[in-house]
This record gives C-alpha cells, structure tokens and sequence, in this order.
C-alpha cells in the first residue's frame, strides 16, 4: 500500500484541495491538528503542515497559513494566538491549494486560582468533616469565571506514607474536581479517618495548570484545618 493510500483519509479530512497539482507537484496539504485543538486567550500554539505530492509522499514546499476568524491569530509559520474566546478557523496555503478551515478552541485564560471562605478553620470535637473547601477559578480578560476546568486538592500535611487520619471526601490523599459554570469548586471536604489515631491539624493544597501546563497564579495556596 502507498503512503498516499494510507494518508488519503487524513488528508481528505484535514485538507485536500483537489488531486491537481500546485507548484513543485504538491496535490495536497496535510494538518496536523493538535489534541486538545484549544489554545488560551493570550497564548500560542504551533501548528504544522506537510506538503504532499501525487504519490503521497512529502516535498518541499513554501507553506503559509491564514486565519478566518477574529477570536485569533496566526501567523506565516503557523503560530496561533487567542485572542477572544470563541471558536476560530485557521487554513495553510501553498500556492494555489488551500487545506479545508481546521477549527480550533479559543478558551478564557486562567488568570487567578483563589480560596473562597476561610483558608484556616477549626473543627469542633464530635464534627467529621471541614465543610466545603471552595476554590475559584478566573479570569482577566475580561473579568469572570473560567469554568469547566481542573483544580487539584492535595493533602500535604500530615505527609503522604504515614497514617494520615484524615483524607478527602473522595477517600482519596489527591483529588481533582472540575469548576462549575460560576468558576468555582464546590463538594471537596477533608475528612477525619475513623479507626485512625487523631491528628491536630492538616493542611489541603490547591493548584490549578492552563491548557499547556503553566499553574495557574495563586497554585499553592492551603487550606489548614485544626482539630479541637
């Protein structure tokens, strides 16, 4: 089987623009779309493309690339930039061929992770649980909440290996819960283990990564729970 063969269906998806050939015998324009196919406003994201000629095979070639929409930008080498959230379209050129519009996410930047409510508590003796434990998640352009994104809970003190005598309401030492439409995380307790020898305090660390893995600003803040 050709590597043509094996391509075609990519390409027919990603952007073929016709069997006739452009300039140096290209015939085709194969994306690569990147996984997630979503970029935050303000950030970038590299994109890539690959000439093909008749036999499916790569060849040389002066590709540019143009976007549709105003919800971002791209550049001749096909670096993206967010700039409002929304959907946005991109294409490569070569010449007279143009791949079909590859659509990508422009999503709201994660700006600030914070603690909504009391960030040092004490729970009373004959009380199970710390409440709530609410995080907030926003951002500055323009101001508001970014929902559907993961804030990760830890326990770091006391350490993970010992016998903790107190987990998340999960059951689990880490746990990651989704933020909801208004930003914010909500269902996330610290709970006494029962069986398990008593601890004075615990403290519950949060953090939170944009799309590409940067934390969020304000990752690191702690809850302290302390026990009467």
């Amino acid at each position: 089987m050709s590597r043509w063969q094996r391509l075609l269906p990519i390409v027919a998806v990603l952007g073929c623009s016709g069997l006739d050939e452009g300039d140096g015998g290209v015939v085709a324009l194969e994306v690569d779309v990147p996984v997630p196919p979503n970029v935050e406003v303000g950030d970038t994201l590299r994109l890539h493309a690959t000439a093909l000629d008749a036999n499916g095979d790569p060849v040389d070639a002066a590709i540019t690339w143009q976007a549709a929409d105003s919800t971002l930008t791209v550049n001749a080498t096909g670096l993206v930039t967010g700039v409002s959230p929304g959907n946005g379209r991109v294409q490569a050129r070569e010449g007279s061929l143009a791949s079909n519009l590859v659509t990508l996410s422009v999503i709201a930047r994660a700006d600030t992770l914070l603690l909504v409510g009391d960030s040092i508590r004490t729970i009373p003796t004959g009380t199970e649980t710390s409440g709530d434990l609410v995080t907030e998640l926003r951002t500055f352009t323009p101001d508001g909440p970014v929902a559907t994104r993961p804030v990760i809970y830890a326990i770091t003190y006391p350490v993970a290996g010992t016998t903790p005598g107190v987990t998340l309401s999960s059951g689990a030492q880490t746990d990651t819960a989704n933020t909801g439409a208004d930003g914010t995380v909500t269902g996330v307790q610290l709970v006494r283990v029962e069986g398990q020898p008593p601890v004075d305090s615990a403290v519950v660390t949060v953090r939170a990564e944009r799309t590409r893995g940067a934390p969020v600003p304000g990752s690191g803040q702690r809850f302290v729970i302390r026990f009467e």
